[in-house]
């Protein structure tokens, strides 16, 4: 903070909203010219009234048909080291004069238009409150700043609106960071980056920063339920009279902000049970009729289809270690729908017994990038993304894609994510042939396998290790001798041998569509008449 005492800057004067000014001349840069008094002056050689950082004020009543004069105007304030000029419109000119601001624009000098409302000795007043260190003027701005963010509330995005607002009434940057300094919201001029990383060290708020230039304020907001406190910061360069307004506007804001989180978890968890219902609702079979009315819902909700949306499935891997933990499915999805909601991507999400379900209306790599950093969230999940659809009529299709995605990752050692674009050619065709067809042609593979649940396991972990006999026998803890006795042992049962290629592709074929049994499916699938032939 300043402490040579009380100083104003030129872009303190032209955030005062009450007097309508509008700078003209001069670029941003001239929002930090020092103002240490103003004067209104209507005689020529006004520089001999005008000490150097002063604001000349004027209605023009001498330039009045004069271009040269009103040239000459702007050399002698620049030279004679004058803050500003402000120009009152609606006396004697309407607008700024074209000579005078295009003589301005050459010499980089401010200019600002006073509305005709405005009266100079307002804006003398103001300048001479605030240098005088009084709190008058400090307390009446922050009256101001208060009803200015209460009216926020009527946003549809009140939290984005309460720090736009606040960036610009205070003409300084303003940004909300999660607790590890990841910005949420981002309003004015701020070195973000450098600010993040001094909020996530902060052990707690309010704090007065120094950083890359910019003086800044940090103080602690409440967040929403089960996630850690945020932080507001507000930074500036400049300072003086706003300066010093910036810590008292952070302590005004913070408790408004807090509300709104508080507020928000009734709000989005209402809306969340309206959106989960719906989907739970879509993943049952349906009539047209009953098809139209849940579209419309779901365009009510944002998600109407405009682009092609996608069904991600969200699950633990089916052969998980059953020592480590039950997967969060809680954590899990308030990570997901953290993740939609700052893509700003139409969503509805469910829980589905242990598993998520979401129908997502996002371009492709942007879902597979907010599921990735989901995926690297939670280590101890496979995710499966579907084909892209233009209905609700088609949800079946994507989501046992997706389901799809999720058994097929399963068996890829390592394989955190399968897209529909990604499926091998043996899940692709599960994928596409209804499950009632397919099934008779796999039973008898299928009952070998449940009856031998041992050679079952085997045969996933051979899988899961690209059919090599090393890397699965280590993974099982045999010998290889004891892999190649079950593995053989199989090809007896089957009557085929594990060396034919179509063998080893009716077997994953097999446990793949197996996944895909009625008791097992996140879904009830249609009926026959709607499947697919």
């Amino acid at each position: 903070m300043n402490s040579k005492g009380p100083s104003l800057s030129l872009g303190d004067l032209l955030s005062e909203e009450a007097f309508g000014l509008e700078l003209l001349t001069g670029g941003e840069n001239a929002r930090g010219r020092p103002v240490i008094g103003a004067h209104a002056v209507e005689v020529e050689h006004p520089t001999r009234w005008l000490s150097p950082d002063w604001i000349m004020l004027t209605t023009g009543v001498r330039l009045r048909g004069h271009a040269n004069a009103q040239r000459e105007l702007v050399r002698e304030l620049e030279e004679a080291g004058a803050s500003a000029l402000g120009f009152g419109v609606g006396v004697v000119f309407k607008r700024v004069p074209a000579a005078l601001a295009e003589e301005a624009r050459a010499h980089g000098f401010p200019v600002f238009a006073v509305p005709y409302e405005t009266a100079f000795r307002d804006i003398v007043r103001f300048i001479d409150g605030a240098l005088l260190g009084s709190d008058e003027q400090a307390y009446r701005r922050l009256s101001a700043l208060h009803r200015f963010l209460v009216d926020a509330l009527r946003e549809a995005e009140p939290e984005r609106a309460v720090v736009e607002r606040l960036a610009r009434f205070l003409d300084a940057g303003v940004v909300i960071f999660t607790g590890a300094g990841e910005p949420e919201f981002v309003a004015g001029d701020a070195p973000v980056a450098d600010l993040g990383r001094a909020v996530a060290a902060l052990p707690g708020g309010p704090a007065e920063l120094e950083i890359a230039g910019y003086q800044a304020v940090a103080t602690t907001v409440a967040s929403r339920a089960g996630r850690p406190v945020r932080w507001l910061a507000l930074a500036t360069r400049r300072t003086g009279f706003v300066t010093r307004l910036i810590k008292p506007a952070a302590e005004t804001a913070a408790p408004l902000l807090s509300a709104l989180a508080r507020v928000g978890d009734v709000v989005r968890g209402q809306e969340d049970a309206v959106r989960s219902a719906l989907l739970d609702e879509a993943l049952q079979p349906l009539s047209a009729e009953e098809a139209t009315s849940l579209a419309t819902r779901a365009a009510s909700l944002g998600l109407d289809f405009s682009e092609r949306a996608r069904v991600a499935v969200i699950a633990r891997p089916a052969r998980a270690d059953p020592g480590h933990p039950a997967l969060d499915v809680g954590a899990v999805r308030r990570t997901l729908v953290d993740q939609l909601d700052r893509a700003r991507a139409p969503h509805l999400v469910t829980r589905r017994g242990e598993s998520i379900v979401a129908l997502v209306q996002q371009p492709a790599a942007a879902l597979r990038a907010a599921l990735g950093e989901v995926a690297a969230a939670h280590a101890e999940i496979v995710i499966g993304i579907g084909r892209p659809i233009d209905g609700l009529d088609r949800v079946h299709d994507s989501v046992r894609d997706a389901e799809l995605g999720v058994d097929a990752a399963g068996l890829e050692h390592g394989r955190r994510l399968l897209d529909f674009e990604d499926f091998d050619l043996g899940t692709f065709i599960v994928s596409e042939v209804a499950p009632e067809r397919l099934r008779p042609k796999l039973e008898q593979t299928l009952s070998v396998l449940r009856a031998n649940p041992l050679l079952h396991e085997t045969l996933l972990a051979f899988f899961d290790h690209d059919l090599e006999i090393a890397a699965t026998a280590s993974a099982m803890h045999l010998h290889p001798n004891s892999l190649r006795y079950r593995l053989s042992r199989l090809e007896k049962l089957l009557g085929r041998s594990l060396k034919q290629p179509s063998t080893i592709a009716g077997l994953y074929i097999a446990v793949l569509a197996d996944s895909q049994t009625p008791a097992s499916a996140t879904v009830r699938m249609p009926s026959s008449k709607s499947s697919r032939a």
